[in-house]
């Protein structure tokens, strides 16, 4: 199979619906892409998404941890068929479709999807928390000041680039905001690192949640776990929810589930390390010129919505570190 197969879009359908059905006791009759590397497969009878793994044994491990997480109590999450298959270095694998309510997907602008996600993850992270060692020794440990140091490292640099650009003062403020937040983190480097570990979803975005045709709120794409105590969930979730709830201090600890983290000097530490800001912004930059053009809207609107809102918020936040 040659680059050909992984590029042209409509000859990769038609050869991966044979290979599907050279491989698996299926009669595949359609398939269409959902996103990249991912694609929604039916038989006459039944629907299921197709995904590529970076390695078998990625594709392996999360077989095993839904698996047992499922055997655990946690049963809110996808099934694997537990055949993949591997074509030239790529892995396939066939997951359960979860078919969503129509005309209700997750949406943070919405606080009762907040509430039930919060509800959720705190159920999840408790049943990771029992899983055995063995799956654990799996898993990878996850490094959040390492992470954020190198972010914050990797969009310095490209700042120089854009010395005349019209937003380069909001492009300087968020690396400001950055380093005192590493500043401060340095000293609390343990709230990262503290017991009991669970396996941590991640990537906690919105569509990362489905509400099914029943109401019932599902947990899907699972390539970003790692070890690490929940609050780094919770931590993600802020940063996602804050922009829908105006940058505000009160309605963001008005959840109950974060409601612990209010005086937690550590957690409102990170809340202003800008992590939205530099993840757009690196993969903007890194993008080719035409995607550049095409996507400008979007990152401008990152950059200058809300921004009188987020400056207070990051004010208030740092008054508060202050105070404790």
């Amino acid at each position: 199979m040659n680059k050909d197969f992984f590029e042209e879009r409509d000859g990769m359908k038609r050869r991966l619906l044979l290979l599907l059905k050279e491989n698996f006791d299926l009669p595949f009759i359609r398939i269409n892409p959902i996103k990249n590397m991912v694609w929604k497969v039916s038989t006459q009878n039944q629907d299921w998404i197709l995904k590529g793994f970076s390695s078998l044994e990625t594709f392996k491990r999360q077989v095993s941890f839904t698996e047992q997480l499922k055997k655990s109590g946690f049963t809110q999450i996808y099934s694997f068929h537990p055949k993949p298959f591997v074509q030239e270095n790529k892995v396939f694998g066939l997951i359960q479709f979860i078919e969503a309510k129509k005309g209700r997907k997750v949406s943070y602008s919405h606080e009762s999807d907040i509430r039930d996600v919060c509800f959720l993850l705190r159920k999840y992270h408790h049943a990771t928390t029992n899983l055995s060692n063995v799956v654990k020794e799996q898993i990878p440990v996850f490094e959040q000041i390492n992470k954020w140091k190198k972010r914050l490292i990797d969009y310095r640099y490209t700042l120089p680039l854009y010395s005349q650009h019209p937003l380069r003062s909001h492009l300087n403020y968020f690396a400001e905001l950055g380093e005192w937040a590493l500043d401060k983190l340095q000293n609390q480097a343990a709230f990262f690192k503290e017991e009991p570990n669970c396996i941590i979803h991640g990537d906690v975005a919105s569509h990362n949640f489905i509400r099914d045709k029943n109401g019932q709120l599902w947990l899907i794409d699972f390539d970003l776990i790692a070890l690490a105590p929940p609050h780094i969930d919770y931590l993600q979730l802020s940063n996602r929810v804050l922009p829908h709830l105006g940058w505000d201090v009160e309605r963001l600890f008005s959840f109950q589930t974060l409601q612990p983290f209010k005086t937690k000097e550590a957690f409102l530490t990170a809340l202003v390390y800008p992590t939205d800001i530099f993840r757009e912004w690196l993969h903007f930059t890194r993008s080719h010129t035409l995607e550049q053009r095409r996507r400008w809207s979007t990152m401008e609107a990152l950059l200058l919505k809300q921004f009188k809102e987020r400056i207070k918020f990051s004010k208030e936040i740092m008054k508060k570190v202050k105070s404790i």
